[in-house]
């Protein structure tokens, strides 16, 4: 691998092929405390926010054999993908439209192609996949007024394809780095932002050359006992990603995300026993949280930090 650092600020949202897209909208809109922004019913995908951006989490419902169209035409989402709930993408946030483009310049520099080039009208984005096949998009958002797009009045296609080579290279920032946060009903979770997602894989040597090399983030911390396992952040020092190696005939890739939760909401929320009895409660030194598993059996943490501040996902001890 040539060195191409895209260099992303932070993990911006998780995306998701689910089994059936009302069941899992309706469990994050009442558990996770995030709410409806944008439906594409053409291809079956759904996005949830609570105001910190765009959307926090996507989600799409798995292919059934068929072919999903982009509004220019193309094929969006072949037929051969989604085929079974699990990871689309995780999406990473790049500062700038010019930052984006010229890390995909490096790209193919080092001879690299990338899986998918779109514009999906908010936001530009590069799709690579890693040596593990887990898809990342590095995206840079194309307005500030997302909710003019981003909204349940709208029900039509956003993506198409993008050249990035005629594309402007703006070095404004487009993100909102003081959202007003929501506390969108049923759920009144009072939730701030996803925060991290944690990865499994058997070649953790080639996985750790991609992390580093390609997409360009941060080594924040490394462990190698008893398992090898580092702790990845962006350019604002958040611990978004965690790398684990596990041993043959255990599950690779993704296996849970976490969502960082307000601390004296959550304990509220806690002591009056309103957290779904399905949850596993842990306590840990750093943080007080819950674990909750999705229609699909997607592991997702709400956690709240003794010290108010994001932390990395939790090990695979915890998570099972």
């Amino acid at each position: 691998m040539e060195k191409v650092a895209f260099r992303p600020r932070r993990l911006g949202h998780v995306n998701l092929y689910v089994s059936d897209l009302e069941a899992s909208l309706s469990f994050y809109e009442r558990h996770c405390g995030l709410a409806r922004v944008r439906m594409e019913s053409a291809i079956g995908a759904g996005f949830l926010s609570n105001g910190n951006t765009h959307h926090d989490l996507g989600l799409i419902e798995i292919s059934r054999g068929q072919d999903r169209h982009g509004r220019d035409g193309h094929v969006q989402i072949q037929s051969t993908r989604g085929r079974q709930p699990g990871l689309n993408h995780l999406g990473w946030e790049m500062e700038n439209q010019a930052a984006l483009v010229q890390a995909y310049e490096r790209m193919r520099a080092a001879g690299m192609a990338p899986q998918a080039l779109y514009d999906h009208i908010i936001s530009h984005a590069v799709y690579v996949p890693d040596p593990d096949g887990n898809v990342h998009e590095f995206y840079a958002d194309s307005m500030k007024d997302w909710e003019s797009v981003f909204n349940l009045d709208h029900d039509d296609l956003v993506t198409s394809r993008w050249d990035p080579l005629a594309s402007e290279r703006s070095t404004t920032p487009n993100y909102n780095p003081a959202p007003n946060l929501r506390r969108p009903a049923p759920s009144e979770m009072p939730t701030r932002h996803v925060t991290g997602a944690s990865l499994a894989t058997h070649r953790y040597d080639e996985m750790m050359r991609f992390m580093l090399e390609i997409a360009g983030f941060r080594l924040l911390a490394e462990t190698a006992s008893p398992f090898r396992s580092a702790i990845f952040g962006g350019s604002t020092g958040r611990p978004d990603l965690r790398l684990t190696e596990v041993g043959a005939g255990q599950k690779t890739g993704f296996r849970m995300f976490s969502l960082m939760v307000d601390p004296a909401g959550f304990s509220r929320r806690l002591a009056d026993g309103r957290v779904p009895a399905m949850g596993r409660h842990v306590v840990h030194e750093d943080r007080e949280a819950v674990l909750l598993a999705d229609p699909d059996g997607f592991m997702v943490e709400l956690y709240a930090s003794r010290a108010d501040t994001c932390l990395e996902p939790l090990g695979l001890a915890h998570i099972g």
